[in-house]
């Protein structure tokens, strides 16, 4: 009894600190989509006061996600050897710096730099959050997890675009992003002191020996780790891997470059709005990060029951609201504005959702880590291309007499995205479909209450 009894002691502590670990790189995490969407609504005012150009712009923005997508790899090392307190307290004190070089500086060099500073040092809290929640919660609870994390991402959204159009348009974009950095260095010693990456480091049982506590099921055996060398080519010798790989590429890079970037200056150039119009516009992004990303992992689970046909009508819907775009670049109404972002959002961004549970589930669980940090690469790597592409469309295109740019120039953009999104679906068609139907309908039977004195299988009544 007395064993039970510290048994349940522990186990109350590690499920009650457990969300203190979390919300603390939760809270890393709202940064890393604050700054992937910031410059959207404020990228008009950089372009004037460090005098850029389009290009120039979509550079600066993409330097972003090719210093992220390049650092996926490593950072997973980082923290799989030295874990996710060192990396992710280390690395976010290098953004820390970034942002503040940002938000000061003079020329449109250094304010790349700054950018450049910002995507290293937030590299590695999305793999790093991956692993503590392998550590700290229970196998069951990946999917409800997930679906918290996108939420946390969609309130970076929130704050990275209405937010940032309210408090550049009240303070200016630079103080904005100078308080951001101070506010990183804070997150730094936050996450120092409170952070710990697994239960064992508080010398409390693991979560496995949790669950077989509550559940009074014997714990499962554990597996035999995977070299990271080994587990890399497993992955990269999946032949389903690349159709997955190229659809992240195509999807993450509509969405940052579209949703983003250049969203915020279609709608000012375009239908003439104020960045924050425009802003309260593209808060329906995180609007609609926050309450459908969750909703997309149930419609995955208990409507289609399938990753694949979730994906392909998702990315259908997708093709066809750029095809629409295309044709009406313009003279929309305001309301229908506001439903193609939050429709725009529902089939690119929360689809990822179930993409990376499809990431997931293609390999075995030993290699998790390895197989979402290189993952991880394409979505990024797509962004960084994307924004640097849609840019030189509209240079290219130039600019009106008002300086901004012309619709015909959106309408190349929307053209293209048209076309990436058609590429999109046809690799969602060579997707391996990896939804567990077997387990889920075990789950299901599990919750299933047992009737007392039920006559057993084949017995007669």
């Amino acid at each position: 009894m007395k064993k039970n009894k510290i048994n349940e002691e522990q186990m109350k502590r590690v499920l009650n600190f457990r969300w203190i670990v979390f919300l603390a790189l939760g809270a890393a995490y709202i940064l890393v989509f604050f700054n992937q969407m910031s410059v959207a609504v404020v990228a008009n005012d950089i372009m004037e006061d460090l005098a850029c150009s389009a290009t120039m712009i979509g550079v600066m923005a993409s330097i972003y996600f090719y210093v992220y997508a390049a650092m996926q790899i490593p950072a997973g090392l980082l923290c799989d050897s030295i874990g996710s307190r060192k990396t992710v307290s280390f690395s976010l004190g290098i953004a820390a710096m970034g942002a503040l070089l940002f938000g000061f500086a003079p020329t449109a060099q250094l304010a790349m730099i700054g950018r450049g500073l910002v995507g290293f040092g937030v590299s590695a809290v999305f793999i790093a959050l991956m692993k503590v929640v392998a550590e700290w919660f229970a196998v069951r609870e990946f999917a409800r997890m997930q679906g918290i994390i996108t939420s946390l991402g969609g309130a970076g959204v929130l704050l990275g675009t209405f937010g940032l159009g309210w408090l550049a348009k009240t303070f200016g974009w630079r103080i904005v992003f100078q308080v951001i950095g101070l506010a990183t260095g804070f997150l730094v010693f936050v996450i120092w002191f409170f952070v710990r990456n697994s239960p064992k480091e508080k010398g409390w049982p693991s979560i496995a020996k949790i669950e077989s506590f509550r559940t009074g099921l014997a714990p499962p055996k554990r597996r035999k780790p995977i070299p990271l060398g080994q587990g890399v080519k497993m992955v990269l010798k999946e032949p389903r891997f690349y159709p997955l790989a190229l659809w992240f590429f195509c999807n993450a890079g509509t969405f940052f470059a579209f949703g983003g970037l250049w969203a915020g200056p279609y709608l000012m150039d375009v239908y003439g709005m104020s960045k924050p119009q425009a802003g309260a516009i593209l808060s329906m992004i995180a609007w609609t990060m926050m309450g459908g990303s969750p909703l997309m992992a149930f419609v995955s689970d208990t409507i289609f029951q399938s990753r694949k046909k979730n994906m392909i009508f998702c990315t259908i819907c997708l093709a066809g609201l750029f095809v629409f775009l295309r044709f009406y670049p313009s003279g929309l109404p305001i309301p229908v504005l506001y439903f193609i972002i939050i429709f725009f959002t529902a089939v690119s961004a929360c689809t990822m959702v179930v993409a990376f549970t499809t990431l997931k589930e293609l390999y075995p669980v030993q290699i998790a880590g390895t197989s979402v940090a290189i993952g991880n690469f394409f979505p990024f790597f797509g962004g960084a291309i994307y924004m640097s592409v849609l840019g030189k469309i509209l240079d290219g295109m130039g600019r009106n007499q008002d300086g901004a740019y012309p619709v015909e120039g959106y309408t190349m953009v929307l053209t293209f995205l048209a076309a990436s999104s058609i590429l999109q679906l046809i690799c969602a068609f060579f997707l391996k479909e990896t939804f567990p139907k077997e387990a889920y309908q075990k789950a299901k039977m599990a919750k299933k209450p047992k009737l007392k004195n039920a006559p057993s299988p084949g017995s007669s009544v």
